[in-house]
């Protein structure tokens, strides 16, 4: 056999398994960054309970239709904690007031700049048809960070927590990031003045609650630990669009310990 013939078989033979191997590979999966801190994200969720934490109900809210005066909480405060956020530009983050016969809570929305603040939710279905107003998130830019993308969420979960009446209270999630802050629900009597179940803090204490950002080249993945009287301990996953208009693709949650407190509003 020629030799030169064998030897350009021998390398076609090599080639094949090398590209054999290469193909074999598990594809990688992102990996969480190593940048984002806990501690930070625990200060951010701190910092945005903070901000509304002594807010007195409103009486004027207080009824179906209720129109807002402009006096009320501002949520553009909010940008004030989550840093890594902004608005598109000629964009605002503003709310309207929804009250019915189960409760209230407050509508957030994007608005153009220009466009005067709606009063009522019939003022913001109205602008919704003009198209001068809709979705606030889609209207939200994310600079491209671990932070960035975790205060995404942390906006999307805690952004409408204030002004809550009757059964909206339900709405409590609280993200936990660190054992610091584990321990310090664990310790304290819950809204209701209850302790919580020694079996549930046992279980409880055995969790994991540090979030995770995992950044892909097209969809950033967020994984956070939150606590609710009406559920207890549960990890919910976002998928988000990692290109500007940033959206929610995907949602789970998985309880990992499973608490409710009993109370019924």
């Amino acid at each position: 056999m020629d030799r030169q013939y064998l030897a350009s078989v021998v390398l076609m033979a090599l080639g094949l398994v090398t590209l054999a191997c290469f193909l074999s590979r598990p594809t990688p999966t992102p990996s969480p960054t190593p940048s984002f801190s806990a501690l930070e994200a625990q200060r951010t969720v701190d910092a945005m309970a903070a901000l509304r934490r002594d807010l007195l109900f409103p009486e004027h809210l207080r009824k179906e239709g209720a129109a807002r005066t402009g006096d009320e909480f501002d949520v553009t405060q909010y940008f004030t904690v989550l840093q890594h956020l902004s608005m598109e530009e000629g964009y605002v983050l503003d709310y309207v007031y929804h009250m019915d016969d189960l409760g209230g809570l407050p509508v957030l929305y994007a608005r153009k700049a220009e466009e005067p603040f709606y009063r009522t939710e019939s003022e913001y279905l109205e602008a919704i048809k003009r198209g001068a107003a809709g979705d606030y998130l889609k209207h939200i830019r994310v600079d491209d960070s671990p932070e960035g993308f975790f205060q995404f969420i942390v906006l999307h979960i805690m952004g409408g927590q204030f002004y809550l009446y009757w059964h909206t209270n339900y709405n409590d999630a609280r993200i936990i990031c660190t054992r610091e802050a584990l321990e310090a629900l664990l310790s304290q009597p819950n809204m209701f003045g209850q302790d919580l179940p020694g079996n549930v803090r046992r279980a409880a204490r055995r969790l994991d609650v540090t979030p995770v950002v995992e950044m892909g080249p097209d969809k950033v993945t967020v994984r956070v630990v939150i606590f609710t009287h009406w559920g207890g301990f549960i990890r919910r996953s976002y998928t988000i669009s990692r290109q500007f208009p940033h959206r929610i693709l995907a949602e789970e949650e998985k309880t990992l310990v499973p608490y409710d407190c009993g109370v019924k509003f």
